[in-house]
């Protein structure tokens, strides 16, 4: 009868997740073969007395790493504490730098931390203002994109969003941003409401105009997330929501964005348009004393307080 010990290093990786421990092991293995004088133990050719002392001993050690492997087999796994408790970490300047998910590093040109987040986005920490939304537009929508919020995701927590319109018939506060990426259709990505856009065409020829650095951006009534460097008229939405930093072409533009609100004059919080919120024509406002707000009232009306006043 013959028995052998075959555990490779492999195998007592399975229950050993230090790689000194493993290697404890191999050298108490080695001790046993050399102890039998092979790799393998025959106890029927083992004569002398000698023999039979190094085949006892070498027996008790077989059972001695059985049981060992068996402890460590139903054991919980091992929980590997990486965290660092320090006063402060000072991040090198000078790279190489290499965005990756989940990295923090340095970044020199704007002297903020960089953070990496998912599908290439980067978070310069206190320069920028990201959701991470879905694209529910039915389409793909490309880096620096002029997008609104369309709804949220169920109780998720995540909001959804599609292709801006700013031609008056979308309020105001639905506009949500630029896309800091491009997002599949149905995909989660970044939208930017305020910091730098890199990496697209900031030429304004994909939009028939012609950009330059330090131009004001508005979002385009006449198609939906589209640019203008023209100031729209009312009812369009006319706020300016970005400046050209770089105008450049292909993927060396670049916008800062600022993503604020038009606030309408009939939303004005001393301000009262009938019940409905709609004016007529020709409605101008006059001030109510008694309820402390404007108010829209027919041009005829002052002619009324007019002859009052006689």
């Amino acid at each position: 009868m013959t028995d052998r010990l075959r555990v490779t290093r492999n195998q007592l990786a399975a229950f050993i997740p230090d790689f000194e421990t493993i290697k404890q092991f191999e050298r108490l293995i080695a001790l046993v073969d050399a102890a039998s004088g092979s790799g393998s133990f025959d106890v029927d050719v083992l004569e002398s007395a000698t023999a039979n002392a190094r085949a006892t001993q070498a027996l008790s050690e077989l059972s001695r790493i059985a049981n060992a492997l068996e402890l460590l087999a139903t054991q919980p796994a091992i929980q590997h504490n990486n965290s660092i408790a320090t006063d402060y970490i000072d991040l090198p300047e000078i790279g190489p730098h290499a965005t990756k998910e989940r990295r923090i590093q340095w970044n020199l040109d704007d002297g903020t931390l960089d953070v990496g987040l998912y599908g290439g986005a980067v978070l310069q920490v206190g320069q920028e203002s990201l959701y991470y939304a879905k694209n529910t537009s039915g389409a793909p929508i490309a880096i620096g994109t002029p997008v609104m919020f369309t709804g949220t995701v169920g109780s998720s927590g995540k909001l959804t969003f599609g292709l801006a319109v700013a031609d008056g018939s979308v309020l105001s506060d639905y506009m949500m941003g630029v896309t800091a990426q491009t997002i599949d259709d149905n995909g989660f990505g970044y939208v930017c409401s305020f910091g730098l856009v890199r990496g697209f065409n900031t030429t304004g020829t994909p939009y028939g105009e012609v950009w330059n650095d330090g131009d004001l951006l508005y979002f385009d009534p006449a198609s939906p997330s589209t640019w203008t460097n023209v100031q729209p008229i009312a009812p369009n939405i006319n706020v300016p929501v970005a400046v050209v930093v770089t105008a450049g072409p292909g993927g060396s533009g670049s916008i800062f964005v600022r993503m604020t609100i038009d606030e309408a004059l009939s939303r004005l919080q001393d301000v009262y348009i009938n019940g409905s919120g709609t004016p007529n024509d020709f409605d101008i406002l006059l001030y109510d004393a008694a309820n402390s707000r404007w108010q829209n009232k027919p041009a005829s009306a002052v002619q009324v307080l007019e002859w009052m006043s006689m």
